[in-house]
């Protein structure tokens, strides 16, 4: 593997404030050789304070900081956009809003250098009073989205729809991703899931969105399902890209 070194992968919509809050915390909260780049990734329609925001963190910290305008549709072409340009051994998503307590970076950090090879991501579920803005309804949907996942892949994991997390660029560019919306946050975890690939968790605390307006759904959120039912009975090495000759080692139970 290649020196350690991360790129952070930020979603924006309509935030302003929030993206350089949270840009901010990266740069001065984790080690800068740590640091490959923040690229942060703008829907085509930005609004003028959204790409104000994004000029000015490109004029603060110029050798890290780009924008890029997504090219593919909806919020997983917009991810996808971004991380197929990854030249770093790691690569980190974050949201733009503040959606999870950038606290969590550093201890995603540390702990993949532990175990660079798996991939460690954030739990809303490993604290009891990690929710904040969150609705009873949405809240208990959630919940209970868990517990079917977690039956149906056989794993202990506690926060399957959330991909907030580290992972090796070689894993991710080895997968055949299917999802351009919404269903991608899922296919993010549940496909390295499938593939053997080894998870931890660290506790992170979640937020309703403050600023900006949220381009999700519940029939959106609904789709979820399907994807999560396809990964699930699709063979491991059908995940891949064709020219990748192997998955990693599935654990057993998993499969």
């Amino acid at each position: 593997m290649n020196e350690f070194s991360v790129t952070f992968v930020v979603g924006a919509t309509s935030e302003s404030e929030a993206l350089i809050s949270t840009v901010n915390f990266i740069m001065e909260r984790c080690a800068p050789a740590d640091v490959a780049r923040v690229l942060i990734v703008r829907t085509q329609h930005a609004p003028p304070e959204t790409l104000a925001a994004i000029e000015a963190m490109e004029r603060r910290y110029p050798e890290k900081v780009r924008g890029m305008a997504q090219t593919r549709p909806y919020v997983g072409g917009a991810i996808r956009d971004g991380f197929d340009t990854a030249v770093s051994s790691h690569i980190l998503l974050l949201p733009g809003d503040l959606a999870i307590g950038l606290d969590a970076v550093p201890l995603l950090i540390a702990a993949e250098k532990e175990a660079p090879d798996g991939i460690v991501k954030t739990s809303r579920w490993l604290n009891a009073d990690a929710f904040h803005g969150y609705s009873r309804s949405r809240k208990f949907f959630n919940r209970c989205a868990q517990v079917f996942l977690r039956a149906a892949y056989r794993t202990r994991l506690t926060d399957l729809t959330n991909p907030v997390q580290i992972m090796p660029t070689a894993l991710y560019k080895s997968v055949d991703w299917r999802e351009l919306g919404f269903p991608f946050l899922a296919e993010m975890v549940l496909a390295p899931l499938r593939l053997g690939a080894s998870f931890r968790e660290i506790p992170a605390a979640c937020y309703g969105r403050q600023e900006g307006k949220s381009s999700n759904s519940f029939l959106q959120t609904a789709m979820y399902l399907k994807t999560a039912l396809r990964i699930r009975f699709t063979r491991p090495e059908r995940l891949l890209k064709p020219q990748e000759s192997g998955a990693p080692a599935a654990r057993k139970g998993d499969l």
